[in-house]
């Protein structure tokens, strides 16, 4: 079987479930297994284009019950997830990464003595429900003798993460509140063994983004390709082989009922959720939507599945301007499809969006 870039990337939309009725926010942040968050304002979105119907307050409010989190579950990159699936992929990954970070660990001075004290420190600080900004639990760490200067705090953060003790939890006036994981979320399950973990990864990644190849999940998960195949054995029939190296699920959504265009938020899965990303991206623009090539990810425009161009929003008093900038001149229907999506945008924001082509 030949899969063509037009069926790929009508296959992988249908994956995303970019612009598909049918579930809340925490179901489709579960679909996915962890959606890409380092920025709080982005994931909102890249949860809502998900979720059709629901709007910034509802996704927010998911992370308001504990529904969801944002933590370190692959590659020291914040992403969106489910508590338990938080747990499930930190015993697949926690260890690698700790080890990743080691060296630049070693040059700010974090030992296990001082992972020690930031360890009772942080439990004192946000023990019965707590939660604090960021830059109130550094202000803790500096209180009891930590410097968190020069990305000091930020890597006892991640450390704290990976160990899973803390994720970001309640939405704040700014960002988000950091809190105690088991005591924010306690567990309902026990997690997996290893095997069923890898399964279940594997199996949540192509739910997700497939079709996709081997080399796709080990870049987005960070595991050893051994590993994934050793997932792809272990998830059995319920892979299909679809050739060229391409896999997905058995059991994957129809292409049909995807709208024709999309406005994704920065850092989105649809593009970062893959290793080779030019079915979406033709690559003479890649340095448009990742300009310099400094691993910031703009918002990004599609239609039909390609990444046309990007996009800003400016959220002003009493309404908000949403401007693409494509790429090459759109043709009328784009602008239409495009224009449909800043209206889907409108709603999930609770706000009227003027729309506009630079």
């Amino acid at each position: 079987m030949v899969t063509t870039p037009a069926q790929l990337r009508a296959m992988r939309l249908a994956a995303q479930g970019v612009g598909v009725p049918g579930l809340g926010p925490t179901a489709a942040v579960e679909r996915m297994t962890a959606v890409q968050g380092q920025d709080l304002g982005q994931v909102l979105w890249a949860v809502g284009v998900r979720s059709p119907g629901s709007t910034r307050a509802d996704v927010r409010a998911a992370f308001d019950r504990g529904e969801l989190v944002r933590s370190w579950p692959m590659r020291g990159t914040l992403h969106a997830m489910r508590p338990d699936d938080l747990r499930m992929l930190l015993t697949l990954t926690a260890d690698r990464t700790i080890r990743s970070i080691a060296r630049r660990a070693a040059e700010l001075g974090i030992d296990d003595d001082l992972l020690a004290v930031a360890r009772d420190a942080t439990t004192a600080a946000l023990s019965g429900g707590r939660a604090l900004v960021r830059d109130d639990l550094l202000a803790v760490y500096r209180s009891a003798g930590i410097d968190p200067a020069g990305g000091r705090g930020y890597h006892v953060l991640l450390r704290l993460g990976l160990e899973g003790r803390i994720a970001w939890g309640p939405t704040a006036r700014v960002g988000q509140g950091i809190v105690l994981l088991d005591e924010w979320a306690p567990a309902t399950t026990d997690p997996p063994d290893r095997d069923e973990a890898l399964r279940r990864v594997l199996t949540g990644y192509l739910r997700g983004r497939g079709p996709a190849t081997e080399v796709d999940a080990a870049s987005w998960t960070k595991l050893p390709l051994g590993d994934v195949r050793r997932a792809r054995a272990a998830a059995g029939d319920a892979v299909e082989d679809l050739g060229d190296g391409l896999l997905a699920l058995a059991d994957r959504p129809p292409t049909g009922g995807v709208p024709t265009g999309h406005l994704l938020p920065g850092f989105d899965e649809y593009l970062i959720g893959y290793a080779d990303r030019s079915a979406q991206l033709d690559p003479v623009h890649a340095d448009r939507v990742v300009p310099g090539g400094n691993g910031v990810f703009l918002p990004m425009a599609v239609v039909r599945g390609r990444i046309v161009g990007t996009w800003t929003r400016t959220e002003r008093t009493r309404d908000v301007r949403v401007t693409v900038t494509p790429f090459e001149p759109l043709d009328a229907a784009a602008v239409r499809a495009l224009g449909a999506a800043a209206d889907r945008h409108a709603r999930f924001l609770d706000a009227p969006v003027s729309f506009s082509v630079a």
